[in-house]
C-alpha cells in the first residue's frame, strides 16, 4: 500500500519577518579582520514572536511529515525556544544539523513521521548549510545555497547530486537553492543538474518556471529538483506564497508530497 509523505521547505529569514534581515545587524571586527553579528541586539530588539506563531500556525494546518527550515536561528540570546516549541506540537530533530555551539543561522531538519537518518553534508564544508537524511530508499538534501555563488560549495552538492543520479538513488534535493540569476553560478549548477537528467518537479508539473518565491526581486529562488525514480513518486508539488504576502518570512513554502512505496509496475509520474 502507498503512504503519502509531504515534504516542506521554508526560509524563515530568521523569523524577522520579510524585511527585518539579519545581515543588517553585523559589525566589521578590526581585531580579525571580519565581519560579525551583533547577537544580542537581534534577540533584544527584532520582535520574532509575531512571525514565530505565523509559522507555527501554518505547520499545524499543512502538517508536513518531513519540515526543512533554513536560516533559522539558534542563539543562546533569544527567549523563545524555537525547538522546543516544534517539539510541543510533534516534531522531533536531526541532532547532528545542529551546531557544536550557539549563535547561528543555519539550515535545520524536522521530522512528524518515520525515523530519518541522518547524512553528512558533502565534503563536511558550510555544514550548516545543508542537512540530508536517508529514510528507507529515500535520500533528501535540504539546502540553502549561498548568495554568493559558492565554487567550493557548489562543487560539492553538484558530486553528490549526480552520484545520486548515477546511483538510481531516489533524491530531492528542496529548499532555497538562490538560483535565479541565469548568469550566476548557481542557476548554471542548477540547469546542469536539469540536463544530467534531474527533475525540476515545479516544472514538469507545467507550471511557469519564473514563479516567485522571494519578496523582495519577484525571483524563483527555491526549488524542488528530483531524481527521476523520486519524480515518479510524486503526487502533487506547491509553491505557497501565504507566509511571503502575509509578511512572516520573506519567501513562499515549497512542499512536494511524495508516495513512500511505488508498485514496481507503476513507472509513470505523477505529476
Amino acid at each position: 500500500m502507498n503512504k503519502e509523505k509531504r515534504i516542506m521547505a521554508i526560509n524563515m529569514n530568521d523569523f524577522g519577518g520579510r524585511t527585518e534581515h539579519l545581515m543588517r545587524h553585523r559589525y566589521f571586527n578590526n581585531r580579525d579582520r571580519r565581519y560579525h553579528i551583533d547577537w544580542k541586539y537581534w534577540a533584544r530588539e527584532v520582535e520574532k514572536r509575531e512571525t514565530w506563531n505565523g509559522l507555527l500556525e501554518y505547520i499545524l494546518n499543512k502538517q508536513p511529515d518531513l519540515l526543512v527550515i533554513s536560516e533559522m536561528l539558534i542563539s543562546c540570546y533569544e527567549d523563545i525556544d524555537f525547538i522546543g516549541e516544534l517539539e510541543n506540537i510533534g516534531y522531533a530533530y536531526l541532532e547532528e544539523c545542529l551546531p557544536e555551539r550557539g549563535n547561528y543561522s543555519l539550515t535545520m531538519m524536522f521530522f512528524r513521521t518515520g525515523k530519518p537518518v541522518y547524512v553528512n553534508s558533502p565534503g563536511k564544508y558550510r555544514k550548516n548549510r545543508s542537512v540530508i537524511c536517508r529514510e528507507g530508499n529515500m535520500m533528501i538534501c535540504g539546502s540553502h545555497f549561498p548568495y554568493e555563488s559558492d565554487e567550493v560549495f557548489l562543487k560539492y552538492m553538484e558530486d553528490f547530486v549526480l552520484d545520486s543520479l548515477s546511483l538510481n538513488r531516489d533524491f530531492l534535493l528542496i529548499g532555497d537553492l538562490n538560483a535565479s540569476d541565469p548568469t550566476k553560478e548557481n542557476k548554471k549548477m542548477v540547469n546542469k543538474l536539469l540536463e544530467a537528467g534531474a527533475v525540476d518537479l515545479w516544472m514538469a508539473a507545467g507550471n511557469d518556471e519564473n514563479t516567485p518565491t522571494e519578496a523582495k526581486y519577484q525571483g524563483r529562488l527555491d526549488y524542488a529538483i528530483a531524481s527521476p525514480s523520486f519524480a515518479r513518486r510524486v503526487k502533487n508539488v506547491e509553491i505557497d506564497p501565504l507566509l511571503m504576502n502575509s509578511g512572516i518570512t520573506d519567501h513562499a513554502a515549497i512542499i512536494a508530497v511524495s508516495y513512500t512505496h511505488l508498485r514496481a509496475h507503476e513507472t509513470s509520474a505523477h505529476l
